[in-house]
């Protein structure tokens, strides 16, 4: 299962971490003087330093409504690592775009905190730096998939820009609460392309029924890919889609030159 991390790590000062239960939701409450706070998407991160936005972060994560759920839900997404930083410890919460993880318990946001940090940390003007250490394990991932037979490649999660995935697992292939059985019409080596048909599985009328065919291309360092979906009725749908590994590392990058041409 992927751990779709949107992580969200918190280093605190004499900061005290609070739980608070009221009809039905959990909200996190911060006390204490904190520092700074840490926001990281991969190998990239910011530190939050002016009070203001500090304290604006802090509120939109105590204000959140979180419903505390029994385990982990299969999320496709990457993950963002948060750290708020006092002078004594520090306080570990991992995002997966609604789902929060804090303490061995799992919540799910009504207000999809991961999606509002992202935006946060995409708005705010501070210099964006670089953890080598993180940037050392994506760069080592990335160059693992290389050597993958495109079949094996196309395994895994795909997201496209607008946070649509995809997972194709062993002739399965789940898009959303929907599933559906697939098969390998072609492989083109030289071209990095495959040539795939789609069926139903769920509905009397759909079951083993062709609904799409899908032709893929994917790039030589097989995590970015392009998707042209053909419906049985005529329509055509086009993707850009990267790959998410299992531990919710975005491999892929929809700036990349491949997706130009």
């Amino acid at each position: 299962m992927i751990k779709k991390n949107i992580y969200v790590f918190l280093m605190i000062l004499p900061c005290i971490f609070m739980l608070v239960g009221c009809d039905n939701y959990t909200k996190l409450m911060f006390k204490g003087d904190i520092d700074y706070i840490k926001i990281q998407i991969g190998e990239r991160y910011k530190e939050i330093t002016n009070p203001k936005d500090i304290n604006n972060l802090i509120s939109l994560i105590e204000e959140s409504k979180l419903r505390k759920i029994k385990e982990k839900q299969n999320v496709i997404y990457y993950k963002i690592d948060i750290f708020i930083h006092t002078k004594t410890k520090y306080n570990k919460i991992t995002v997966i775009k609604d789902i929060i993880f804090y303490n061995g318990n799992y919540y799910k946001s009504e207000s999809n905190l991961g999606k509002q940090i992202e935006k946060i940390y995409l708005d705010m003007n501070y210099p964006e730096l670089i953890d080598k250490n993180e940037a050392k394990k994506i760069r080592n991932k990335r160059i693992n998939r290389r050597n993958l037979s495109l079949q094996k490649a196309l395994e895994g999660y795909w997201i496209d820009s607008k946070g649509n995935s995809l997972y194709f697992k062993d002739g399965w292939l789940y898009q959303g609460k929907y599933e559906f059985r697939y098969h390998i019409n072609s492989i083109d080596r030289n071209r990095n392309y495959i040539h795939i048909s789609v069926f139903g599985v769920k509905s009397f009328f759909l079951k083993g029924k062709k609904l799409f065919d899908m032709h893929i291309t994917i790039d030589d360092t097989k995590n970015n890919l392009k998707l042209e979906k053909d419906m049985v009725g005529r329509y055509r749908y086009n993707y850009n889609m990267i790959y998410i590994d299992d531990e919710n590392y975005k491999l892929g990058t929809f700036e990349y030159k491949f997706f130009n041409h």
